[in-house]
């Protein structure tokens, strides 16, 4: 067997391995270092044909519209499936190295996954019958959401809703960012919300959860109703007008009770502050601005902020609120610039 018969045998081993979930770093190395020359992706081009094939080979001939709509929703579904995966991986040298692979070789996984999603989604239910939707906001955006079991979501600035189409025996949805929750009741269907750090589950009742990546707390408030919110350090139960924050570098948390209105009031162009790190009240800043981009400057400033702000009028906001916080403020193009006038 020659050089290149090797290689190719190799290679396919890999890229298997790769799609069983069970490679290894040597593994990744290998695929990434072999997908740098046009002629070694032959290997994987034969692996995703036959996957493709296999998951199809049960089912009756597809037109190439249904086989289009079955690719588009098994790479839907295959983002819920990695993302709820990912974030339990512990964080030891592959995991960090996965994250790596998946940047640098985009294109590539995209091709990847189509297939394996679809194999996914064959064991757990007919495929024709599960639809993803994802729902994303951009900067400045709220997005009302009706779910299927009527459910009413309100979806915040720059964030992200992936549900089904139609609830059978679970109601789970999953957040990345922030959201207001005014369940629809159904004590033999509990409703779930899961973010990174964070699962909550309710029968019917009002809620907010705020999980952004870029912040350094996760939060829910409750308005009305129970809720149950399951944290990497325990358990939270929480009533109305309570709130649990989790510190999401340490993992602590802390419940406490609130005016849950306030914490709600987002959708009115309102922001509420209570001690809120002085990084979270930045990221607020330009969620709520979608034309402005708002920076602080270095020095030394109040670890925790309260107070509230109202969006509507950018000119009152800062000669109100930004120097009622003891900061100034100034322009540059599109930039706004925050500082204490003691740093400058």
């Amino acid at each position: 067997m020659d050089k290149n018969q090797i290689l190719k045998k190799d290679l396919v081993a890999a890229w298997e391995r790769f799609m069983d979930n069970t490679y290894t770093i040597e593994d990744l190395t290998f695929l990434l270092d072999s997908v740098k020359e046009d002629e070694h992706l032959q290997e994987l081009y034969d692996v995703l044909d036959r996957l493709w094939n296999e998951a199809l080979g049960n089912t009756p001939p597809l037109t190439p519209e249904q086989e289009d709509i079955y690719r588009k929703e098994a790479a839907q579904a295959l983002a819920v499936y990695q993302s709820k995966n990912t974030k339990q991986v512990p964080s030891r040298p592959i995991a960090r190295f996965r994250k790596i692979w998946y940047a640098a070789a985009a294109v590539l996984l995209l091709g990847v996954l189509t297939p394996v999603s679809y194999r996914f989604l064959k064991t757990k239910t007919d495929q024709a019958a599960i639809h993803y939707i994802i729902e994303t906001t951009g900067r400045g955006e709220i997005k009302p959401i009706i779910l299927a079991d009527g459910t009413k979501v309100t979806l915040n600035a720059e964030s992200r809703l992936t549900y089904t189409d139609t609830f059978d025996k679970e109601r789970t949805v999953e957040l990345q960012g922030e959201a207001i929750f005014e369940v629809t009741p159904d004590p033999e269907r509990p409703f779930t919300v899961t973010t990174t750090d964070m699962k909550v589950s309710v029968l019917g009742t009002v809620f907010d959860v705020k999980a952004y990546p870029d912040d350094d707390v996760s939060e829910v408030s409750v308005a009305s109703g129970m809720v149950e919110v399951e944290l990497p350090g325990g358990k939270a139960q929480l009533e109305p007008n309570y709130q649990v924050k989790m510190n999401k570098t340490t993992g602590s948390f802390e419940k406490s009770k609130i005016d849950a209105e306030k914490y709600l009031s987002w959708t009115e162009g309102t922001l509420f502050f209570s001690r809120t790190p002085m990084k979270e009240v930045i990221n607020m800043l330009n969620r709520a601005y979608p034309q402005i981009v708002f920076e602080l400057a270095e020095g030394e400033y109040p670890d925790l902020i309260s107070g509230k702000l109202e969006t509507k009028n950018l000119d009152t906001m800062l000669n109100l609120y930004i120097k009622s916080i003891g900061l100034s403020y100034k322009k540059t193009g599109n930039k706004i610039i925050l500082y204490q006038e003691t740093n400058h």
